[in-house]
Formats: structure tokens, C-alpha cells, sequence
């Protein structure tokens, strides 16, 4: 059995070097990589473990340097977005560019890193992509608690479907055209039975009205949604979701590459 090959962003320290370190005692192929290389210590001095230059916030670069971490051991099993910047402090004094460079780093990064690696993953027909984030993802310090200090209220109106005028543009790749078709039906007849938008203006209302620290408000039919998104188990939730928008797809395939992550390479 061949070894597995991981590209790991954000090696050079930390978090990231401890896994790199950790997948090679385990006996996978590890391309650890970093904007700065040379802060990648003596510990990479492995067979199977490959240093590579890489900045997260150069597009061409990344895809560069991802087709390199697949040539160098014959394919990619695995991408692990480490890298991170951080950014802290009372929100109305950041500079814009520091906030942008944040972004660069923590969410255009792992976009771009997992775009360039898709092709490689598809091509073994299964793969696996773990994304690094933080417990303040789900426990963070909102922006809310920041401004009640000064007495400013912030507010959080989550509506279902809304029928209006708003559209957005559909990416297409004929790998997935099949389940994308179908999800774009069902969208397309979903928003005939839409409520209007006046339910939400009056749920912007009522939270720009409410003195209290209610940070969240439901609307046009989203609460029971949110509810069950809270309460079922996650494989649970991800199947009522792929079953309600993948419905009658043309593709039984495409329903279950969506469903399990997996590819046959046309779904």
C-alpha cells in the first residue's frame, strides 16, 4: 500500500509543525509548507517529508506551489489549512488594510489553497481537506459585547426565503452540473412560494426597537430551520439538507458525492 501524501499550510511553527511532525511518524508523505522556508527547522531533514515555499495570498503561487507538493510525491491525499494572521483590538480603529490582509490570509488563503488541490483530489477519487479555524468560531467575543460597553445594540436578522428581485451568479463546472441543475430547480421553484420581503422589514423593526441584548431574530419562516440545524446530529442534518435540495436529481451519484464528500469523477 502506497503512502499517503498530506500538504500542510503553516508548518514552519506551531501548530502546524506539530502535525507535519506527527503525519510523518505516521508514515505519510508530508509537504510542509510557509511563506518564509527557511524558518522550517532541522526536524523536516526526512525522506518523506518535502519543505515548500508558499504565501497563501498569492494566487498564482499557490496554485504553483500545490501542483508541486502533488509531483513531488506522485499525487495529494490531503490538504490542512493551518495558516493564520490575527487581528485584535476595538473594532472602529483598525485600519481597513490590516482588516483586508486578515481576510487575505484567513479566508481568500484556505479558498485558494483548496481550489488548487481539488484537481489533485478528484483525481484519486477520495481526498480529505481539514480546515484549522479557532473555538471563536463558535464561542467568540461578538462585536456586540464589544459596543454594549458604549451602549451601542448590534442585531442579527436571519430570514428564510425571501421573494424579491435578488439573484446571484451560478458557477458552473460539468462535473457537478448535474446535482447543480437540480439544486438550481428546486431554488427556482422554492422561491415562488416565498414570503414577500415586508415580514422581514418588520422584523428589522421590531430588532432596531428591542432594547434588549437579543442578539438573533428569525424571519419569514427561518426559526424552525435554525432549530433543527441546532438539535440533529450533524450526519443527520447533512442528509436533510442534501435531500431536500438534491431531490430529483438527474444524478443519484451526484446526490451521494454531495451527501458523503466523496467523488466518482462526474459528480
Amino acid at each position: 500500500m502506497s503512502m499517503k501524501t498530506v500538504l500542510i499550510t503553516g508548518a514552519s511553527s506551531g501548530v502546524g509543525e506539530a502535525t507535519a511532525r506527527l503525519f510523518a511518524r505516521k508514515g505519510w508523505n508530508v509537504v510542509a509548507s510557509a511563506r518564509a522556508i527557511e524558518r522550517i527547522g532541522s526536524w523536516a531533514d526526512r525522506p518523506n517529508i518535502a519543505r515548500l515555499q508558499m504565501d497563501v495570498t498569492d494566487e498564482a503561487g499557490v496554485q504553483a506551489a500545490v501542483a508541486s507538493a502533488a509531483a513531488r510525491f506522485g499525487g495529494l491525499d490531503a490538504l490542512v489549512n493551518n495558516a493564520g494572521a490575527g487581528l485584535a483590538g476595538a473594532f472602529e480603529s483598525i485600519d481597513e488594510a490590516d482588516l483586508k490582509a486578515l481576510f487575505e490570509v484567513n479566508l481568500f488563503g484556505p479558498a485558494r489553497t483548496i481550489r488548487a488541490a481539488i484537481p489533485h483530489l478528484r483525481a484519486r477519487k477520495s481526498g480529505v481537506i481539514v480546515n484549522v479555524t479557532s473555538i471563536t468560531g463558535r464561542l467568540g467575543l461578538p462585536l456586540s459585547y464589544e459596543l454594549g460597553t458604549v451602549g451601542i445594540r448590534v442585531k442579527l436578522v436571519e430570514p428564510g426565503g425571501v421573494r424579491t428581485q435578488f439573484s446571484h451568479k451560478w458557477v458552473r463546472n460539468a462535473l457537478y452540473n448535474p446535482a447543480l441543475d437540480s439544486l438550481i430547480d428546486r431554488m427556482a421553484v422554492g422561491i415562488t412560494k416565498a414570503k414577500g420581503p415586508e415580514g422581514v422589514a418588520r422584523t428589522i423593526l421590531r430588532a432596531a426597537n428591542d432594547r434588549s441584548a437579543r442578539l438573533r431574530y428569525t424571519a419569514n419562516g427561518s426559526g424552525p430551520l435554525i432549530l433543527l440545524n441546532r438539535f440533529l446530529p450533524s450526519s443527520v442534518w447533512r442528509g436533510v439538507i442534501t435531500s431536500s435540495f438534491l431531490k430529483g436529481s438527474r444524478d443519484g451519484a451526484a446526490r451521494t458525492a454531495l451527501a458523503t464528500g466523496e467523488s466518482d469523477g462526474r459528480s
